[in-house]
């Protein structure tokens, strides 16, 4: 996907919008790109998976990429609030679909702790959710935004930014880094 002029964030369920604006100040700070708030939306229903109860990752992901067109085919983030799958996992932080230019991750295993420490989470793995959308993989640097989250501790130990090969395989200065 080519550098987006914007990227539109969605909150799924209980979402503070006040989540959107810091993820979306992390978005500019990080990879200059500005974003807006989208429509906020539901808990996904449709996604639920009863045997497991938690929400299927790539139908959220489906759904969210159906936005696009009401956005002029920007890239669109998903913010959840419910406990996400996919089937060969447990659970997963988040997922991406860089084809169909949309990305999702829940706060559901990084909503505990103090505000300041959620706020960092959600900034971090909106960073992350867009970097995957522009094409970069994870990252063996935990310090790195794009360093795999499998928990909070790996969002507390990341910062916002990317390490200086992340950066530079997205065209950013090495002044991004964490």
């Amino acid at each position: 996907m080519p550098r987006p002029d914007l990227v539109v964030l969605v909150g799924l369920g209980q979402v503070a919008p006040r989540t959107l604006v810091e993820a979306g100040a992390a978005l500019r700070e990080v990879l200059g790109i500005p974003s807006r708030a989208g429509p906020g939306l539901d808990r996904p229903k449709y996604a639920y998976n009863e045997s497991r109860g938690q929400y299927h990752a790539t139908s959220i992901l489906r759904r969210l990429s159906s936005l696009r067109n009401g956005y002029h085919g920007a890239p669109i983030v998903g913010i959840a609030d419910v406990d996400l799958f996919l089937p060969d996992a447990p659970y997963v932080i988040g997922d991406a679909d860089r084809d169909a230019g949309a990305s999702l991750f829940s706060l559901f295993r990084l909503s505990h702790g103090d505000p300041d420490q959620v706020r960092h989470r959600a900034q971090v793995e909106a960073v992350h959710a867009v970097g995957h959308l522009l094409g970069l993989s994870h990252c063996p640097d935990a310090r790195c935004a794009m360093f795999l989250s499998r928990d909070a501790a790996d969002s507390d130990r990341k910062g916002p930014g990317l390490c200086a090969s992340c950066a530079a395989a997205v065209g950013l200065a090495p002044s991004t880094r964490p």
